[in-house]
């Protein structure tokens, strides 16, 4: 199936890239995805080479499907092959497939190598086409190839694409670095708002129907709760950290997913000085967000499962792993109110004599508590979600009495969690379970009592999984144990017994503003919540208890139903027939096989064989297909619906309904639901207006960007095409830190020899190779076993990151790479580089100390010196001060053999080259005791593999190691694996 013709504003946003090249930023939803099949279509031909880098799988598999069905040219019915390199393609098949041409999508990190290594013909690359150009900076890998291909070859375009403007409005000048980095001059803006954008989407706009739930009273009560915790945290780790930015660390600001990442890039310059405090504070922070998030997508009880799990995570008893810091906001008011709202949600503790016998029957038969009357609170969206479909289903009914086809309903959730509670909830909504619960004070509504089947079920998992945990903590003292019960008293709320199904779904009696714009004032009385506060701890010993009374019956049910309990499970004899009957109207979408619905179970999967023996293929009009919008990419053009549900907002989905309807499909109606007042709301408001505001800031900045005439993207390459060596222009923007640069600057010339680096190839995915090659360097990328970077014959590099010399120095493999460096080269360096605009700092001055630690990594360093008085250590506070240490370190000194430096380490054994390339085994070997860098290559040599190594005899080892090393490694492979008692 051929998809529909592009729309005008993409045939102009094509033809744009096509005219020159430019960096075009479009809004999201706008079809980004078609426009780069056509590009790649338009420029890949056998006679032309296409690189297409920075591509995601997602990208690389949407654009095969797309090639498929479109056709490579007008007079032809043959498709474009988007060719795919990977780590498991050689060098050799990579030069073959390179040499046909193409549009070839290779990773960054190959391609800069096949570069550097001769293997590409750059002379035949016609041009490189760049997605996700939001990632591109001065230090990534795409940068350097882009750079290298404009060397050899200036007549090569480069054509980039991104769908996230708001990447480009964060710190300084984004955009122009951007451009900068790519090597362009120009940048197309295609905002939802553009005039051509906005004529041709509203041409033909489908008709929707917003809807607007209000939520229940609990779920006010529990967001505020949330948010008042969200504030609190940020008021506290904004005056804790005081390198946060208040005015983008907000509350408001909180509502998105990059705000961890926000968070996470303010602090990095100082990450590793921050206290371990302040550090919890951040992942705290992260399962607050979490939790507010979750309250309008989860039911009831799975959202009390995820308190109760970050309650017992912080448990200091036997049985859990406690966090290192106790979270500070599980003791505040306002998450008592979080988890005493949350409980009241899912049951009532009664008193014994207060549940009738039958009930308390029943109960037990379910593997429920005894003295609990269930409320069991159904998201307010699924109840309204029923009502749509039954109206969607009349109408599609009489259309079919009159002849009119229809196609499927779509429906779409945020996640695939919610499409299979989605789907649970539709196929078990005529199968309820009825509680007779005769309280005192109670309404007399039969249907308060009747709860659908997915919620019981839900509730007995609930209770299964805290007496799994129960089993495995010590007995709670019986001190506990009353004041849990005392507890339990004071809990209840006065509008708590309107929790059950159907309540406060018309309306609450009162309504909150949307909660980004109102703060409740911390600390307020009990009362204005409408919950007496109760610690939360004594809330989860309750619901531990109450589990606990019931775990001796459920002693037949296996770990799977423990760990799980979300299966359906048989209650009543009509049920397989209220289901397939169910079935039919719900249709079927997606794998059913979850926690909501048990494919499994015996009985269950019976239902299912019954109904496709029974019904058959459903006809469209009849079929319901709910499906997340993580993976919606052409799903509309595949599944075409008539009607749209929209269960989740998402603004990207939305346009993707407009480009649909205008592109002449028969949509009929769409369904908008949203929470009204809640975070979903706001959220999806702040997102659109962050998405307009970032591409007003872009439309500025594009007017006022200066681009030099120098730069890489200039006509013909100038810049590093000229005779001056680029090393010149780079360091002099960094010479000011430092004033061993000043005296280079005068004295260069083009007669100078270009110095040579010969770079490890695990070193490529640092920046450093990028900036070296960029000052001047030849880069030759080999694979060597002894060190990082070699600088000349006598002197090698070994290059840590603060991570990676951390972990050096814990694990050993520090000592054994400075031996190995030592015992090969006269000059052996260790250099320590921070990240760019990282603090200059190994740690706070409060973590020196005048003793030997072995957790110090100051300490650990002093060892290192001390164990090996000739190794030097470099610090460096950026990979562009590394540029610079290096140049002073090449001054007169003659360039490496690269021959030499490849088989350095190799001359003690004579091992053949391809055998260090099994990394696995050999790795294996070097972590064997007894076993180091200097002989490992001898037992190599020896032995085939490590089995054979295993069944040599003690004597045959130490004629390949000294003895005390043969011994350690014997010992270590014929030692017992149970010690004896």
């Amino acid at each position: 199936m051929s998809p529909p013709p592009l729309l005008p504003f993409q045939r102009q946003i094509l033809n744009g890239l096509l005219d020159e090249d430019a960096l075009c930023i479009v809004a999201r939803g706008l079809g980004i995805e078609r426009i780069l099949a056509e590009l790649g279509r338009a420029c890949a031909t056998p006679q032309a080479l296409v690189f297409l880098i920075n591509a995601s799988d997602t990208d690389e598999d949407d654009l095969k499907h797309l090639f498929m069905q479109l056709p490579s040219g007008e007079q032809t019915d043959q498709h474009t092959h988007l060719q795919i390199v990977k780590n498991e393609t050689n060098s050799a098949l990579r030069a073959q497939l390179y040499r046909r041409g193409g549009l070839v999508s290779v990773t960054s990190r190959i391609l800069i190598l096949d570069l550097l290594n001769s293997v590409v013909p750059v002379e035949l690359v016609t041009g490189v086409i760049v997605c996700n150009a939001s990632r591109v900076s001065a230090e990534s890998i795409e940068a350097f190839v882009l750079r290298v291909i404009r060397q050899q070859n200036p007549r090569a375009f480069v054509k980039a694409l991104s769908d996230a403007p708001e990447a480009f409005t964060l710190g300084f000048a984004p955009l122009e670095k951007t451009l900068k980095a790519l090597g362009l001059r120009h940048v197309h803006l295609w905002p939802r708002f553009h005039v051509d954008v906005q004529n041709d989407l509203s041409a033909a706009a489908a008709p929707v129907i917003e809807l607007r739930q209000p939520q229940t009273r609990s779920m006010i009560e529990l967001q505020q709760a949330a948010l008042d915790c969200v504030s609190a945290m940020i008021s506290e780790l904004c005056s804790s950290a005081k390198v946060l930015d208040p005015q983008t660390i907000n509350v408001e600001a909180s509502l998105f997913r990059y705000f961890d990442s926000m968070i996470k890039k303010q602090l990095s310059p100082y990450w590793h000085r921050l206290s371990t405090r302040v550090r919890g504070m951040v992942s705290d922070l992260a399962s607050l967000r979490r939790v507010a998030e979750l309250i309008t997508s989860y039911d009831c009880v799975s959202l009390q499962r995820y308190l109760d799990t970050l309650l017992l995570s912080t448990k200091p008893d036997k049985g859990y792993m406690p966090s290192s810091v106790p979270a500070t906001w599980l003791s505040s008011d306002s998450a008592n109110i979080l988890f005493a709202v949350s409980r009241s949600r899912l049951f009532r503790r009664l008193p014994a004599d207060q549940v009738p016998a039958p009930t308390k029957a029943k109960l037990r038969d379910m593997g429920l508590p005894e003295n609990i009357a269930p409320v069991l609170e159904v998201p307010p969206k699924l109840q309204l979600l029923v009502q749509i479909l039954e109206e969607i289903g009349a109408a599609n009914h009489a259309a079919a009495k009159k002849g009119d086809d229809a196609g499927p309903v779509l429906v779409m959730a945020g996640s695939s969690r919610e499409c299979r509670m989605i789907r649970s909830y539709l196929v078990s909504l005529q199968d309820t379970v009825r509680f007779d619960m005769h309280v005192q004070g109670d309404h007399d509504d039969d249907d308060s009592d009747s709860h659908p089947r997915m919620m019981v079920n839900l509730l007995q998992g609930f209770f299964k999984w805290k007496a799994l945990m129960s089993s495995k903590k010590p007995a709670v003292a019986s001190q506990s144990s009353s004041q849990a019960a005392a507890t339990s008293a004071r809990v209840q709320t006065p509008q708590g017994r309107q929790h059950g199904r159907g309540a406060n779904i018309g309306g609450q009696a009162h309504r909150a503003p949307p909660p980004s714009k109102r703060r409740r004032v911390r600390g307020a009385s009990s009362a204005a919540s409408g919950v007496l506060r109760a610690p939360a701890d004594k809330l989860e010993e309750e619901s531990a208890e109450l589990a606990a009374s019931i775990s001796s019956a459920d002693s037949h049910l296996t770990d799977r139903d423990m760990l799980l309990g979300f299966g359906m499970h048989d209650s009543e004899s009509n049920r397989g027939t209220s289901a397939a009957a169910t079935s039919k109207s719900a249709g079927a979408a997606g794998d059913a096989t979850n926690e909501y619905l048990d494919e499994e179970d015996a009985d269950w999967a019976e239902i299912l064989e019954a109904f496709d023996e029974h019904f058959g293929i459903l006809a469209g009009n009849e079929t319901i297909v709910i499906h997340p919008h993580s993976d919606r990419r052409g799903l509309l053009l595949s599944l075409k619906p008539t009607q749209v549900v929209m269960y989740d907002p998402d603004p990207a989905f939305i346009r993707e309904i407009e480009l649909y309807q205008a592109q002449g499909a028969p949509l009929k109606q769409v369904y908008f639901l949203v929470y009204d007042n809640s975070i979903e709301e706001q959220r999806y408001l702040s997102a659109i207006r962050r998405e307009r505001e970032s591409f007003e800031r872009l439309i500025r900045d594009k007017s006022t960007a200066v681009i030099p005439l120098s730069s890489p993207g200039a006509q013909g390459g100038v810049g590093l095409a000229t005779s001056i060596s680029p090393s010149k222009a780079l360091i002099g923007i960094v010479a000011s830190r430092s004033h061993r640069n000043a005296r280079d600057n005068t004295s260069h010339g083009a007669e100078e020899q270009t110095p040579t680096v010969i770079i490890d190839v695990r070193e490529f995915r640092s920046p450093l190779p990028s900036l070296l090659h960029a000052a001047g360097f030849k880069v030759v990328p080999r694979t060597i076993d002894i060190g990082d970077y070699i600088l000349h014959d006598n002197l090698v590099v070994e290059r840590k990151s603060l991570p990676d010399l951390i972990g050096s120095l814990r694990s050993g493999r520090l000592y054994n790479q400075a031996e190995a460096m030592l015992k090969h080269y006269l000059y052996a360096a260790l250099l320590i580089e921070f990240e760019v605009n990282t603090s200059f700092s190994l740690q706070a001055m409060s973590g020196i100390t005048a003793d030997i630690q072995y957790s110090s990594i100051s300490s650990q360093l002093t060892m290192l010196v001390l164990a090996f008085p000739r190794l030097r250590i470099l610090w460096s506070s950026s990979p562009y001060e590394t540029v610079s240490i290096f140049s002073e370190l090449k001054r007169n000194a003659a360039e490496p053999d690269i021959e030499r430096a490849v088989t350095m380490g190799q001359e003690d054994t004579g091992v053949e080259r391809e055998s260090i390339y099994s990394q696995a085994p050999i790795t294996l070997l070097q972590s064997l005791p007894g076993v180091n860098l200097r002989n490992y290559q001898a037992l190599a040599k020896k032995y085939k593999n490590v089995r054979e190594m295993c069944f040599a005899k003690k004597e045959e080892l130490e004629q390949v190691l000294d003895k005390p090393a043969a011994e350690k490694l014997y010992e270590f492979l014929h030692a017992s694996a149970t010690s004896n008692p």
